[in-house]
């Protein structure tokens, strides 16, 4: 049986190996890393291994985050939030296929990339922060939020914010 130490390791590592992976996206690697090791955050092309869905909407975003966190946590992919949680960003497998009110993908592609700004892993950076950080196994891909799973999310998101009496406006 692992001790609660073990497991914070062996997550340390995941995140590691994730960050690498994230960093080798960017055009300069090693920029990327070493802005992270400064605490900068570093832009990392969208649309190449992965796309993004932007959640405009500051309660919807948060909301999903939860529902996936609770439903299907292993399967919850990287997230970005911005300071004040009204953009959250989701990083969903390419090429996507999307569609869902209060949303945007971000897909970039391989010849004109969409350029994200992502922070280290521990800390925020340019007013953002990861709500779940990349986790990969050494060498290997981080998971990536599956889109119909996420659309799930919103969608139980959306009624769970409707029943509690939120109004969306778009």
């Amino acid at each position: 049986m692992s001790s609660s130490a073990d497991l914070g390791v062996a997550s340390s590592r995941a995140v590691a190996a994730g960050m690498i992976w994230l960093a080798g996206q960017a055009p300069g690697p090693g920029a990327a890393q070493a802005g992270w090791s400064s605490g900068a955050a570093a832009a990392v092309p969208v649309g190449r291994a992965f796309a993004v869905v932007r959640v405009t909407d500051g309660s919807l975003g948060p909301a999903a985050f939860n529902v996936l966190l609770t439903q299907a946590p292993r399967l919850l992919g990287p997230v970005i939030a911005d300071r004040e949680g009204v953009l959250v960003d989701f990083l969903i497998a390419v090429p996507p296929v999307w569609q869902s009110a209060g949303t945007v993908l971000l897909a970039g592609s391989r010849d004109s990339p969409y350029g994200m700004q992502c922070p280290p892993a521990d800390r925020e950076a340019s007013g953002r922060r990861w709500l779940n950080a990349p986790c990969a196994d050494p060498g290997c891909a981080p998971v990536l939020t599956d889109p119909q799973l996420l659309g799930r999310a919103l969608t139980a998101a959306r009624l769970q914010l409707i029943r509690a009496g939120h109004r969306f406006t778009a």
